[in-house]
């Protein structure tokens, strides 16, 4: 009986070890001031990427993973073809056709309209993915949230792989809303 419960005991550290060692490294940072109850829809920026290896998703992919992974919140979520399409049929001008800079400046300009807060993903491909995730408040641009996320380094960049790390972005940024809202019901 007490090697059963020994063999048992050394089977639960290996499984909860293994669990711990497979998990994503991140770091959420919410800034000083910062009211993420505010925001009620979140529009998505054109991701800044570049696409390093030949089987990872393309930056139209991502963006569409981007958008997909929203699913997983309760926040109301606009894409940027979205956004792009109602600043293209409001004020005349096709930022999906502009060069990436003055793309970003014209959508930073118009958001407002359209969203309370943009969030902008910026992929950095070194020997382990990173997925940078930054929330700025619509109309003043002022940085609200950033969540920072990195892949294992067993994980290649996939649709699968590029998808978790969206999706965790959500529900981080739900999480902190939330505790958020809390904190402000007690008061």
């Amino acid at each position: 009986m007490k090697n059963v419960v020994r063999l048992f005991v050394v089977c639960l550290m290996l499984v909860l070890s293994t669990q711990v060692s497979f998990a994503n490294s991140d770091k959420e940072t919410l800034q000083d001031g910062a009211d993420l109850t505010s925001i009620h829809r979140l529009a998505l920026a054109m991701p800044l990427y570049q696409q390093v290896d030949k089987d990872a998703p393309d930056k139209t992919e991502l963006s569409k993973i981007f958008y997909d992974a929203s699913r997983v919140t309760r926040l109301s979520v606009a894409s940027y073809n979205t956004v792009a399409d109602s600043i293209n049929s409001t004020k005349s001008i096709d930022i999906l056709a502009l060069d990436r800079r003055t793309a970003a400046k014209y959508f930073k300009e118009n958001v407002a309209d359209y969203a309370n807060a943009y969030v902008v993903l910026t992929v950095a491909n070194n020997s382990r993915t990173s997925f940078f995730f930054d929330v700025y408040q619509s109309g003043t641009n002022q940085l609200l949230y950033t969540y920072e996320i990195q892949a294992n380094r067993s994980e290649k960049d996939s649709v699968v792989t590029f998808n978790n790390l969206c999706e965790q972005f959500y529900k981080h940024l739900e999480r902190a809303t939330e505790a958020q809202l809390k904190e402000k019901n007690k008061k």
